[in-house]
């Protein structure tokens, strides 16, 4: 006799405890994901139908995921898309895989764009280092007449900011170019811009290849690589706020752990007034603020 189909129940829970002993992180959620993904089913959907079999088909497809989830291959590729901000990006391969924490980088980049001193009618940010496009279209996206520029060193990284801005619809207020830190942005912006905002390379070079295995492995190394002491670009990126921002302008950086004292003094000698830290919440400081030094609504 044929073997009797395996239930939603039952592979989720084979394959939570199977991810559980490799060291998977959040093992059930990665079994549910990924059978959903086989099933076309959402997470809820799948506790509604625990008792549905799953067809010899359908296991072989799952159980090629499970396989390359095992080996290290990010969930995120797996799914070819990750949610952020509510709203559902694409991902790919050779591009950096945004995470939930740069949430609060948006937050924390919203709140100076709409800071009631600020009565912006026309608003313009500058992001470096777009990735995915997530800061930059959900920027787009939650504020009002917003007009973004981004750019990374990535073409790769740029399409799919490009890519993502129209599919979500956000396009007609994006511009993304390929370039090194702001040589892609227009020299008409220079002592215009309301805001720049980054999530960039902040890993120390030493410590890569003590990364996770599907970080090291599978985000571009460009990505993660901040130099030495990792502060290289926020040096780079505080050398040129008063080439973009006029005065009262804001910034917004992600940062590591344990940066928030020296990039708070990195962006302080470029003229940021009083440096804030924002925690995330695991309490760890994970964003620098501040506005430059100016009165805000300042002419450039």
């Amino acid at each position: 006799m044929p073997e009797p189909l395996k239930t939603v129940r039952e592979l989720i829970a084979l394959t939570s405890d199977w991810f559980a002993a490799r060291g998977v992180d959040a093992p059930r959620l990665n079994a549910e994901r990924l059978l959903g993904e086989v099933l076309g089913l959402s997470r809820i959907d799948l506790y509604l139908n625990h008792d549905r079999p799953v067809t010899p088909e359908e296991l072989a497809r799952y159980r090629e995921l499970v396989r390359r989830r095992a080996a290290g291959e990010p969930l995120q590729h797996l799914l070819g898309e990750v949610e952020f901000y509510g709203r559902p990006f694409k991902v790919r391969p050779g591009v950096f895989i945004p995470r939930p924490e740069t949430e609060l980088l948006v937050e924390t980049a919203v709140g100076l764009l709409r800071d009631e001193r600020m009565s912006l009618v026309s608003p313009v940010a500058l992001e470096i280092g777009c990735g995915a496009g997530v800061v930059g279209v959900t920027l787009a996206l939650e504020v009002p007449r917003l007009r973004v520029w981004c750019s990374d060193v990535n073409e790769a990284a740029v399409a799919l900011t490009r890519r993502n801005a129209r599919r979500l619809g956000a396009a007609s207020r994006l511009t993304a170019a390929a370039g090194e830190l702001d040589t892609p942005f227009p020299r008409e912006l220079r002592g215009k811009a309301d805001l720049l905002v980054s999530n960039p390379p902040y890993v120390r070079s030493g410590e890569i290849p003590g990364l996770q295995r599907e970080v090291r492995d599978h985000d571009p190394h460009t990505a993660l690589d901040g130099g030495e002491d990792g502060l290289r670009f926020y040096r780079a990126i505080a050398s040129r706020l008063e080439r973009w921002l006029r005065p009262g302008g804001g910034v917004a950086v992600e940062i590591g752990a344990d940066q928030a004292e020296a990039v708070c003094g990195i962006l302080a000698a470029a003229g940021v007034r009083e440096p804030q830290v924002r925690r995330d919440y695991s309490d760890r400081p994970r964003i620098v603020w501040g506005r430059l030094d100016g009165p805000a609504g300042g002419e450039a």
